[in-house]
């Protein structure tokens, strides 16, 4: 039970830290240059970016916790599981972002919640854990 709840926090963390970045990089406008002077130049409003700089914190908020839930539960079962993020983002896309999101978009998006359920009713540890050696 432990490990769903790391999980259920570090996909919010993961859905909340993905739309700051969108928001971030929808204020500095679409990159359609390979000139190295004008990506410097995006790199640096990148980097001023308020929004950027709380995507990444929040994301990295996901990958602690992600590491832990690693150190819990196999990668067979986390992954899969993570994946309900693909359900947050699609709704968080359409409430925050104000993002249309189409039928077939839905309807994945069902077939995903699916998935993780069946997978979230499985073993979380199919292998034996190995002893410490600190």
């Amino acid at each position: 039970m432990k490990t769903l709840v790391v999980l259920f926090v570090a996909i919010c963390a993961q859905t909340f830290g993905d739309v700051c970045l969108t928001k971030g990089m929808k204020s500095i406008g679409e990159v359609n240059t390979l000139d190295p002077v004008k990506l410097f130049q995006i790199g640096v409003q990148v980097f001023t970016t308020p929004y950027i700089w709380l995507g990444i914190v929040i994301l990295s908020i996901f990958f602690g916790l992600y590491l832990v839930a690693l150190s819990w539960a196999d990668l067979s079962f986390v992954l899969p599981v993570t994946a309900f993020g693909y359900v947050m983002n699609a709704l968080m896309a359409w409430q925050l972002l104000g993002e249309h999101v189409s039928v077939a978009r839905w309807l994945g998006t069902l077939i995903i919640c699916f998935g993780v359920s069946v997978v979230a009713k499985t073993e979380q540890r199919t292998t034996r854990q190995e002893g410490n050696s600190a």
